[in-house]
């Protein structure tokens, strides 16, 4: 009886390092096949919260930019070099809000000495990207990767401008034309990549986006130079995108 223990007790470790054994090469030939993908495609898009002068409010403060969180779409790829290395692409287009124009109004009436002032935004705050960079994709399973990226390349921005109208009568106002500027731009970012078939897959990214753009700003029918007025607007545009992917692999 003893004896019978001892086998069938010998053959269930057997069977359960076996068991194992194949757990884990499976678990090792999934990795390797995700070191052999060459390359990948996705579409991206999601919130892109803003900060910094860039989303300040202030009528007082030249710095202040009146941008808020907006959203972001883009285009990416990559292709693998050789294991986890690779080289990533984006083209993406990140479109801000706008807020502070009552804020802006009250300004313009308080320094015109007016009972009233009504304003109007011109055009929007955004910004379109080609951007490329190194790219690190680390397998944490079969099917689950934790990518890094850090991307530097091209932007064009525009800043928003405004339209002030006074009080007194018809004519009587001036705006502050939208403005562009190409400028060096650059993103930085981590995300997880999850394959749901051979060619499909999910993930979720966070990069933070910045560039600094040297606007110079064009002002129509301005008479004088009481209150704000800004000729020119150098500051960082600061944002995070906070994403969802489709990946297609190739």
């Amino acid at each position: 009886m003893k004896n019978k223990i001892i086998m069938i007790s010998t053959l269930l470790v057997c069977c359960l390092f076996t068991a194992l054994g194949a757990k884990a090469q499976n678990s090792q030939n999934g990795i390797e096949t995700s070191l052999k993908e060459k390359a990948y495609i996705g579409i991206t898009g999601g919130f892109s919260p803003v900060f910094g002068n860039f989303s300040k409010a202030e009528y007082s403060d030249p710095k202040s930019g009146f941008a808020s969180s907006g959203m972001n779409i883009g285009l990416t790829g990559v292709y693998f070099i050789k294991h986890h290395f690779g080289i990533a692409g984006l083209i993406s287009y990140n479109g801000y809000g706008y807020h502070g124009a009552q804020s802006l109004a009250d300004g313009y009436k308080e320094a015109f000495d007016l009972d009233s002032t009504t304003l109007y935004r011109k055009g929007n705050n955004r910004a379109f990207n080609i951007l490329v960079g190194p790219y690190y994709s680390l397998p944490l399973s079969d099917r689950l990767h934790l990518d890094f990226s850090v991307l530097l390349g091209y932007t064009n921005a525009q800043l928003s401008g405004n339209e002030l109208f006074l009080e007194d009568g018809v004519g009587n106002q001036f705006e502050q034309k939208p403005a562009t500027a190409s400028a060096f731009g650059y993103q930085a970012g981590a995300g997880l990549r999850y394959d749901l078939a051979r060619h499909f897959g999910v993930g979720v990214q966070a990069a933070y986006f910045g560039a600094v753009p040297d606007f110079k700003i064009d002002n129509i029918n301005r008479k004088n130079e009481a209150g704000r007025l800004l000729t020119r607007y150098h500051q960082p545009i600061q944002s995070l995108n906070l994403n969802l992917m489709l990946s297609y692999r190739l």
